[in-house]
């Protein structure tokens, strides 16, 4: 984010072994919010054991995130899409501490936050939740860098410093290559050095009064083993007539897994080792059901229903995909309902003069492949007699041979979330 001057789940099945280990790959970096994520886990032979509880804040963040997919998703002439819906509502909520009015309000209505100060209280917990995890696989900063013509306003920089956590540092814009190569440096030391150059000379806006921040870097293991010799080349429906072939990675495990008739989808939960980290497949049940599917989590989200899932035996089929998207931020915002940052000025963000957003992008890479890629339920057990003739059900077949959704949480905060369709 630029801104200018105004005037200018549960445990693993009894009997069923933990899962393998292997790398996954998943890296974002963006200008509004610039982050790295590469999530995975180690398996060391113990069961999956943990209860994820739902939380007001998890269902706030889970409905503005499926808005910004949503509007990224019908934006985008591509229509493989990822997006980071949480690097923009933590610096839409950094911001927000200098704005006022309906400028702030905005931002209170997509974070479903009832006041300015739970909006803080919220983003500060989790900028100190993601930072105060062990930096050898997680890494989370903010940046505030600001022009030398201007002086942050010393709340906001109170705010910045304190809930976000957030370094600052005085720079020439007009300098637009020296200022390039200062940020491209913060950015590959705190990604080690997988974001080397996020931003060039016609990215810097020379009359920027300051500019924000963030990167997040995750390292692990998956914690579903997928073998490189099992993948093959398949048939995968981009849509009903039309065909592409895909390597198709599978897998036959006890996963989390739920049917939601309403939405007209299934989900799928794969687990990472790394505590409290899951990717969610959302498998339209028609071909074509993808934009349906995304409309409709738009509006109720997609945490109830990985809350609700349960175990069963699943025979997997996913593509190895990688993603690419360059988003505008702006015009995404604005159909959100934020759109006052843009046009009006917020008095509270440096001292010389009120400022605007002038510009707001997200660039996102995702890749999943072998090498790559719990909830919170309530689980009861019915125990009954069982006859002689009884056999366990066979497993659920859940091919994702056609355009699907994903999300990755941790616990129930969505990080990013994203589309695949060919």
């Amino acid at each position: 984010m630029v801104t200018a001057p105004l005037h200018g789940r549960m445990a693993c099945p009894a009997g069923k072994s933990c899962f393998d280990p292997r790398w996954t790959y998943v890296s974002i970096m963006e200008l509004f919010v610039i982050i790295l994520s590469l999530f995975a886990t180690v398996c060391n032979g113990e069961y999956v054991d943990d209860f994820y509880q739902r939380t007001p804040l998890g269902d706030s963040v889970d409905i503005a995130s499926m808005k910004i997919l949503k509007e990224s998703f019908q934006d985008a002439k591509d229509k493989n899409v990822i997006v980071s819906p949480l690097g923009v509502l933590t610096l839409l909520s950094m911001y927000s501490a200098g704005a006022e009015g309906e400028n702030r309000a905005e931002i209170l209505r997509l974070t479903g936050s009832s006041s300015y100060k739970q909006l803080e209280d919220n983003y500060a917990n989790l900028t100190e939740r993601f930072s105060a995890m062990d930096p050898s696989y997680l890494v989370l900063a903010n940046k505030i860098y600001v022009s030398d013509q201007y002086t942050l306003n010393e709340k906001f920089s109170d705010v910045a410093s304190r809930s976000y956590k957030s370094d600052v540092e005085r720079v020439n814009f007009a300098e637009k290559k020296k200022t390039a190569d200062r940020i491209n440096k913060w950015a590959a030391e705190k990604t080690k050095g997988h974001i080397s150059s996020p931003v060039n000379e016609g990215t810097i806006d020379e009359d920027a009064a300051l500019a924000l921040f963030n990167v997040i870097f995750f390292q692990g293991h998956w914690h579903v083993l997928f073998k490189a010799e099992e993948t093959e080349e398949k048939d995968f429906f981009v849509d009903e007539s039309t065909t592409v072939k895909k390597p198709m990675m599978k897998l036959l495990k006890p996963l989390i897994y739920f049917e939601n008739k309403d939405i007209e989808a299934r989900m799928v939960e794969l687990p990472y080792k790394e505590k409290g980290f899951r990717m969610v497949i959302v498998l339209p049940d028609k071909k074509d059901g993808l934009p349906a599917v995304v409309e409709k989590v738009a509006q109720r989200g997609i945490l109830q229903d990985v809350m609700a899932a349960n175990w069963r035996d699943i025979a997997l089929e996913i593509p190895k995909f990688e993603i690419k998207t360059n988003l505008d931020l702006e015009n995404i915002l604005s159909k959100v309902g934020v759109s006052r940052m843009f046009t009006e000025g917020a008095s509270g963000v440096v001292r010389e003069a009120p400022v605007r957003v002038s510009s707001a992008f997200q660039e996102a890479f995702v890749k999943v492949d072998e090498e790559g890629a719990t909830a919170g339920a309530f689980t009861a057990i019915f125990i009954r007699p069982v006859s002689g003739n009884y056999r366990p059900p066979p497993a659920i077949p859940f091919k994702v041979d056609h355009p699907f959704m994903f999300a990755i949480l941790h616990e129930d905060i969505v990080l990013f979330t994203g589309t695949y369709t060919h």
